[in-house]
């Protein structure tokens, strides 16, 4: 996200769904780690994991669309507006009903161009339509991804049907074997593509 505000929140995390816009099966949640070129964390591996031949296709140009709460629309707004009742002198900046870090909350408010020294009973119909926006669908555009050799696990490689999987052989072409990386298997996170490298190097390895 070169050019988003959001790298100024740098370190902080908070749980968050993750959404890509056109693709509206590809979805995840969890933690969200706001990082100097954007984000990552959890969530944000995830997605790309199971998005990964998406995302290349779409050259890492797309919208993301970020939920901080876990409320439906119907709920926040009521927590809104039981909230204002309960604490309507008090500022914005100061208390909030949700569970973010105070930094993302102060953000997201300037984000919905909503006055943060403004007290809770004084928030008008647009501003309430805004912030709910901005809590349960705010967008992101995103252009490119980390550079080479910073990515956790790589996708695609030598097909599975090609290789023995009793030896790592493969069927074309004798006394070659593939293991690790190499070989059409990734997953999620890269503890699982280390066991992934060990287990298939250690059953190549029986015939030397």
């Amino acid at each position: 996200m070169p050019n988003n505000p959001i790298k100024e929140l740098m370190g902080l995390s908070a749980w968050a769904k993750v959404e890509i816009k056109k693709a509206k099966k590809l979805q995840n949640e969890g933690n969200v780690l706001i990082t100097h070129w954007g984000m990552s964390g959890p969530a944000i591996l995830k997605l790309s994991a199971w998005g990964a031949r998406y995302l290349a296709e779409q050259n890492y140009q797309f919208d993301l669309q970020v939920s901080w709460i876990e409320e439906k629309e119907e709920a926040l707004r009521s927590k809104i507006a039981d909230f204002r009742a309960k604490k309507g002198a008090s500022l914005l900046q100061n208390h909030h009903f949700t569970d973010l870090p105070k930094r993302l909350w102060l953000f997201l408010l300037e984000k919905a161009q909503i006055n943060m020294q403004k007290k809770w009973a004084d928030l008008n119909k647009s501003e309430i339509n805004k912030l709910c926006e901005v809590l349960l669908s705010d967008s992101y555009e995103v252009s490119g991804k980390t550079t080479y050799k910073e990515e956790f696990v790589t996708c695609g490689g030598i097909a599975l049907n090609e290789i023995n999987p009793q030896t790592m052989a493969s069927k074309k072409h004798p006394n070659l074997y593939f293991t690790g990386e190499v070989l059409d298997i990734d997953g999620i996170t890269g503890g699982f593509n280390f066991q992934a490298a060990w287990t298939t190097a250690w059953i190549a390895s029986k015939l030397a």
